[in-house]
């Protein structure tokens, strides 16, 4: 496939990729790699790996598979987060139940990816991602205002309670 290039996109996207599964890891690093515009700069298997080799590289995104040893994509998260405030964070799983997604934006992720997406889809999270743009689905960003809702009438029921 041939990928358009914009003057937004003239200036490099750093990609790391997390993600256990060989194959997969594999696809999303030749994915990157074919795209004008992203450059890889390091794979990771595991949450002290990512956050090992975020810490190395300062990549502006980190694609992390929620499922990977070592705690997973929420451990990596909050491992790469200490470590490279500045890298945005891109939540990539074949699971999309609520409380791991829900885990995974508390954890820092801005997007949040279904396994077998289009690579279009893919592409375009990271470039959204990477320019510093939130990609969350409706129903992630209601769920998501739906738990701040219930967050806060916990506190001022503690609040008045006292």
């Amino acid at each position: 496939m041939e990928w358009p290039i914009d003057n937004a996109e003239l200036e490099q996207i750093r990609v790391l990729v997390c993600e256990n599964d060989p194959v997969m890891r594999s696809a999303l690093g030749d994915l990157i790699e074919s795209v004008p515009g992203l450059k890889l700069t390091g794979v990771a298997t595991d949450a002290d790996s990512a956050a090992a080799a975020a810490a190395r590289s300062r990549p502006d995104v980190a694609l992390l598979d929620v499922r990977m040893p070592g705690g997973g994509g929420p451990e990596a998260a909050r491992l790469i987060r200490a470590q490279c405030p500045h890298t945005r964070l891109i939540a990539f799983s074949a699971h999309a139940d609520r409380a791991v997604v829900l885990e995974m934006l508390r954890a820092g992720v801005s997007e949040y990816l279904i396994k077998g997406a289009d690579e279009d889809d893919l592409v375009d999270a990271i470039r959204r991602t990477g320019r510093g743009r939130l990609g969350l689905t409706h129903v992630e960003m209601s769920e998501l205002v739906f738990d701040l809702v219930d967050l806060l009438a916990a506190v001022e029921q503690g609040v008045t309670a006292t």
